[in-house]
């Protein structure tokens, strides 16, 4: 049998190998090797999973049938050596026990929450937890997570983590900041309901000189003086900033899992919030609502340029598209240009570039003075454009070069290109645009602000889109702003592209909210937007979601109806 075909324990040498363990079970015994508290166990290697992944993911490439390729991989007879694994669990485990994944993928928390895991297992059924988290790499939202970030499913690299079950008396999560305050997010009981968001848990900060800030009532100082210790520790060790942690009934504390967090954010995302604009004027909110219905690149090029400032746009009604992509393109050039030859006609050009040019850098009076004394455009034209630009995008998806409309608006104007030829790797993200830092401060000058709860950082701008369900899922648009009921993981796949994330429950420690820190995507939860949503909805002469500034370090955002 080669030296990899066999249970690895947490205590061994090649335990502390991700390639062989996996990210999670390899950090974990570090930190046992440190000292930490570490419940003992064994995993299951990579090696022993891939004659079933490799089965799985030929169905899945046959069939298109993420339910079959689980079924394949659940088909497949497992090795040997598995049938082992009950008698040498109760042996030195006990009789109740926890199978964890432990992929190598889990390096990173794009990952967090999407494997399975099984509590409460009985020795006898040991061997089907170990199947069932190797089959959770062809769950439908871990497939598309995986399709985002350009990880196959024979790259994830499936260990299986296997130790005692605790009953705990509280668990939860815990984070070093950089100016060496830990943050904790527990719960009373068995932590699962709030990592997988569906509590809303207690929040308190333990600064590095001791002082504890926040909701205390729960967990009591004494637990959360000792829970910072842990996370500082850990954080000395291994260099992990960020904790799972869990106390049994007997007050024991134990380390559940270590993850060490990035701010993945450019240098753009990572500085403070922009500046509200100097002065809130009508026309810049406007403006604000044209952009954000036309955004992107096309709509900077084929509408900003001509619309800012005019009021009642809308495209025309009926017509029916007939025309080839190449043909659509050349009438929305065209209408384009005649467009801005009717707005600015009398104007220098030069003039107008530099007023747009001032504009971006927060200078609105050159451009509001030249919008003040421009004719409006042909309404009629107008219209029929924007009908244009419509079918285009009806076309670009017929063509499948688009899911649908609402993406064509970030394609290349010039190319109508939506990245460049399909290479192994990540998908293309749409990030944000030089604009959103004069959108940000234009929606905080005169939107209405909302308070919520922290839960990852920086600041974004954008729609409001209300996921809840797969048909709203499919519906969601670039940079728009995800509004959930609960922080759960299968919204994780729509974050590639998301502006913002919001949700009315679950709290800051849910698997969902790191991969949105990890992803740079600003969040908050405990936010109902509900009715502020249908009032705006109410008001908005194009009867759409209101436009959003979020704010996820202080746990704001303010919605422009």
């Amino acid at each position: 049998m080669p030296e990899a075909a066999r249970l690895v324990w947490l205590d061994e040498a090649d335990a502390k190998n991700p390639a062989m363990v996996g990210a999670k079970a390899s950090r974990l015994a570090k930190a046992r090797a440190e000292g930490l508290p570490v419940l003992d166990g064994f995993v299951v290697p990579v090696d022993i999973s891939l004659p079933a992944v490799s089965a799985g993911e030929a169905v899945l490439r046959s069939t298109n049938n993420s339910g079959a390729a689980r079924s394949a991989v659940f088909n497949r007879q497992p090795p040997l050596l598995l049938q082992d694994l009950a008698l040498e669990a109760t042996r030195r485990l006990g009789d109740t026990l926890v199978v964890r994944s432990s992929s190598r993928a889990e390096a990173e928390s794009p990952w967090a929450g999407a494997f399975s895991s099984y509590l409460g297992m009985r020795p006898q059924d040991l061997i089907q937890g170990v199947i069932g988290c190797w089959a959770s790499i062809f769950n439908p939202s871990t497939l598309e997570r995986g399709r985002v970030v350009g990880t196959p499913p024979s790259d994830v690299g499936m260990a299986v983590l296997v130790q005692p079950e605790i009953r705990p008396s509280s668990g939860g999560v815990a984070a070093l900041g950089e100016n060496g305050t830990v943050t904790v997010i527990g719960t009373r009981g068995h932590p699962a309901g709030l990592v997988s968001g569906r509590e809303r848990g207690h929040v308190a900060s333990i600064t590095r000189d001791g002082s504890v800030k926040g909701d205390s009532s729960s967990l009591g100082a004494r637990l959360l003086h000792r829970i910072a210790d842990l996370t500082r520790s850990v954080a000395k060790a291994i260099r992990c900033n960020h904790i799972e942690w869990a106390a049994d009934q007997e007050g024991n504390l134990h380390l559940l899992q270590a993850q060490c967090r990035v701010d993945p954010r450019d240098e753009g995302m990572r500085t403070q919030v922009p500046h509200q604009a100097h002065r809130g004027e009508p026309w810049m909110a406007e403006a604000v609502r044209m952009m954000i219905r036309w955004p992107g690149p096309m709509g900077e090029k084929f509408v900003w340029r001509w619309a800012i400032g005019l009021r009642d746009l809308s495209p025309a009604s009926g017509g029916q598209l007939r025309a080839q992509v190449a043909t659509l393109a050349e009438e929305v050039h065209s209408g384009a240009s005649m467009l801005m030859s009717q707005r600015w006609r009398g104007e220098s050009l030069h003039k107008v570039e530099s007023a747009w040019t001032e504009l971006v850098g927060g200078d609105g009076p050159p451009l509001g003075d030249l919008i003040s004394r421009s004719p409006s455009v042909d309404r009629q034209l107008a219209a029929k454009h924007l009908r244009t630009l419509e079918f285009l995008g009806d076309a670009l998806t017929e063509a499948e070069v688009i899911p649908h409309l609402g993406w064509m608006w970030y394609l290349d104007p010039d190319t109508l290109d939506p990245a460049p030829p399909k290479l192994p790797g990540p998908m293309r993200r749409v990030g944000t645009t030089k604009w959103d830092p004069w959108i940000y401060g234009v929606i905080t000058a005169l939107g209405e602000p909302v308070s919520g709860t922290p839960a990852a950082g920086g600041w974004g701008v954008g729609r409001l889109r209300f996921i809840r369900n797969a048909e709203d899922a499919a519906r969601f648009c670039p940079r728009e702003v995800i509004v959930a009921s609960h922080p759960v993981g299968n919204i994780a796949p729509l974050l590639w592209n998301a502006a913002g994330l919001v949700t009315e429950e679950g709290s800051p420690g849910a698997h969902l909210f790191e991969v949105a820190g990890w992803l740079g995507v600003p969040a908050l939860c405990g936010v109902d937007l509900r009715h502020r949503a249908v009032e705006a909805r109410r008001r908005s002469e194009q009867k759409e979601n209101p436009l959003v500034a979020v704010d996820g370090n202080a746990g704001r955002l303010t919605l422009l109806a």
